[in-house]
């Protein structure tokens, strides 16, 4: 028993310093391989920010593509309403030419009837068979027939009426003849 003893003892005396070399450099290896993972998860997070940084870079790119297709169709739209303007304008000036034209033709100015007609300026209509007549500087035609109560010996007065010129007779104001000033 006692050499069991002493070999039981001396056993462990020499696996002992194997168990504490092997823990030593366990020991030595844990830094090492603590570094390493620490390198490892640098590695990680730098390559996660690469990517996210990435992700930011394409997500600006394409707001800044987005911004400037919305800047393009702003300016297509302004250039459109630039343009419908310009026609609503160029539509407007014909319309004012056409009238002006037709004032000359069909309209008389304001300040040259209210010096040559209206009521207070009577004439008599000389008697013709095409229906026209002249008076104040300005040719006038009646598409109805002259009405059977008037005399072309009455006084009679061109009115405008309604955006109308009417030869109205003073003995039968009720009734009115339509004129076209032409």
């Amino acid at each position: 028993m006692k050499y069991k003893l002493i070999l039981s003892a001396a056993a462990l005396s020499l696996l002992l310093p194997g168990i504490a070399y092997s823990q030593q450099e366990q020991e030595k290896e844990k830094p090492q391989q603590e570094e390493h993972q620490k390198a490892e998860t640098e590695t990680h997070q730098q390559t996660d920010r690469t990517q996210q940084d990435t992700k930011k870079q394409e997500e600006e790119t394409r707001k800044q593509q987005q911004d400037a297709n919305k800047q393009t169709q702003r300016e297509q739209k302004d250039q459109a309403n630039t343009e419908r303007r310009q026609q609503t304008e160029e539509r407007k000036t014909t319309e004012v030419q056409r009238s002006e034209v037709k004032q000359e033709h069909g309209r008389i100015p304001d300040d040259k009837f209210r010096a040559s007609f209206g009521r207070e300026h009577t004439f008599r209509v000389e008697r013709r068979d095409d229906r026209r007549f002249q008076y104040g500087g300005y040719w006038f035609t009646y598409s109805e027939p002259w009405p059977v109560a008037w005399a072309y010996t009455d006084a009679v007065y061109v009115d405008f009426i309604d955006g109308q010129y009417y030869l109205i007779d003073v003995n039968h104001p009720g009734v009115r003849l339509l004129l076209v000033v032409g």
